[in-house]
């Protein structure tokens, strides 16, 4: 989420630190995005614009489907950062893909109705856009095959699947079938498991084993960068099934705050979670809440989220972080992991305010009983007060610092000789 922490703290910090924290979060930003592209690659074996904005909370996927269904005639309209900011993330990824020795090549889109559809009003953001990015030797297969009829047929399947046009999905599938029969199989699998999915009475705990663990790596074999279209409207029907239940610890994928994340329903992974009464004692749900107000452009309510798991659950914090949609604090966290001598994963927060002196000018006040957040509150009022200089203050703060955490207390004079 580059640079987003930076930009809403920096108005409150001096300008060298400005400049500082700015330096930092540039390269953290780049190793964020970069790490976005790799997933996206791994998963997906290309890498799409429109899928990136999805997966990064930059669009909301109800408004996307308005989109698709030609409701709303710009995409843009509907972004949930400024076009300025977008496009500064999606430069970072042209430079990256770049190394990779990707290639680019334009995607157009049509609405349900066959319509051209368009992202930008300005030509040149359209082209921005609409420039995806894949390896370089399946381009030129593709090209090469481009116009074969089997492909055709392939291609044509797709979009008549994620359409939902049912007769047309017959006639193609037995086009498909007399043209290239293995590829005909994976199709015809992918189907019966949605069927199977859709119609069954099966459980909703089995519905999403078979979602997640079956289907959705079918999906991306089969459909690649359509794959979302084919899954998230499944995820919605399991969201469906599933809203009215509350949170098991034994089942903690049968719940809404699971499905409506693996659909994109951000709003609706906060408010099911708000619902439950004693959520902040579940681990996993203070992980979710956490993720989702990231995709939300909420920064500082998903880091409170991710202090309080490292304060009150650190080993289940140790375990899901390497999950976190926020690569700058796993990022942090892997520093974290460098330092000598070590920190007990409780101190991580506190440590993050050692090194992004911003946070500590944001009021960061959690109801956790323990060392982790005394070394927190501790350390933001050190840092807050070291505008005024040395002074008995700060010194007094310091000596309680080195009696509360000695190990803290010597990184932090590491970092204020």
């Amino acid at each position: 989420m580059s640079g987003k922490l930076q930009g809403r703290f920096a108005p409150a910090i001096h300008h060298n630190e400005a400049t500082a924290i700015q330096f930092l979060n540039n390269l953290m930003s780049n190793q964020i995005i970069h790490n976005q592209v790799d997933l996206i690659l791994f998963e997906e074996g290309k890498f799409s614009v429109l899928n990136w904005l999805l997966r990064e909370g930059f669009l909301d996927y109800n408004d996307y489907q308005k989109w698709r269904k030609g409701e709303t005639p710009y995409l843009e309209d509907h972004f949930k950062a400024m076009i300025p900011a977008i496009i500064a993330d999606l430069e970072i990824v042209q430079r990256y893909t770049k190394k990779l020795k990707l290639e680019s090549f334009r995607h157009s889109y049509t609405s349900v109705a066959n319509q051209t559809l368009h992202f930008c009003r300005c030509p040149a953001n359209e082209i921005i856009f609409t420039t995806d990015y894949e390896p370089g030797k399946d381009r030129s297969q593709m090209d090469l095959f481009y116009d074969s009829a089997p492909v055709c047929a392939a291609n044509d399947l797709i979009r008549a699947i994620i359409d939902k046009r049912g007769d047309n999905v017959l006639y193609l599938m037995s086009q498909l079938k007399s043209l290239a029969p293995e590829n005909y199989q994976k199709f015809a699998r992918l189907l019966t498991f949605q069927n199977e999915l859709t119609l069954s009475r099966k459980t909703s705990v089995r519905k999403i084993k078979l979602l997640l663990q079956t289907i959705t790596p079918l999906a991306f074999d089969v459909l690649g960068q359509f794959a979302h279209d084919f899954l998230t409207p499944l995820w919605h029907m399991l969201s469906v099934e599933v809203a009215d239940r509350y949170f098991d610890a034994e089942l903690p994928e049968e719940h809404l705050s699971f499905t409506a994340f693996k659909g994109f329903q951000w709003q609706q992974v906060l408010s099911s979670i708000t619902r439950e009464a004693d959520w902040i004692k579940q681990p996993v749900l203070i992980f979710r809440y956490g993720e989702a107000c990231f995709k939300l452009n909420k920064e500082l309510e998903g880091l409170e989220s991710w202090f309080r798991l490292f304060m009150t659950f650190p080993v289940v914090a140790e375990t899901v972080i390497e999950s976190t949609c926020n690569r700058l604090l796993l990022s942090d966290w892997q520093h974290y992991n460098e330092l000598e001598p070590e920190l007990k994963p409780t101190f991580f927060p506190a440590w993050m305010v050692l090194k992004k002196p911003a946070l500590a000018k944001i009021a960061i006040t959690l109801d956790c009983v323990g060392a982790g957040n005394a070394s927190l509150q501790l350390m933001c009022s050190l840092v807050r007060s070291k505008e005024n200089g040395l002074n008995e203050t700060i010194i007094k703060r310091r000596a309680r610092l080195q009696q509360q955490n000695p190990t803290l207390f010597i990184h932090y004079m590491a970092a204020n000789p």
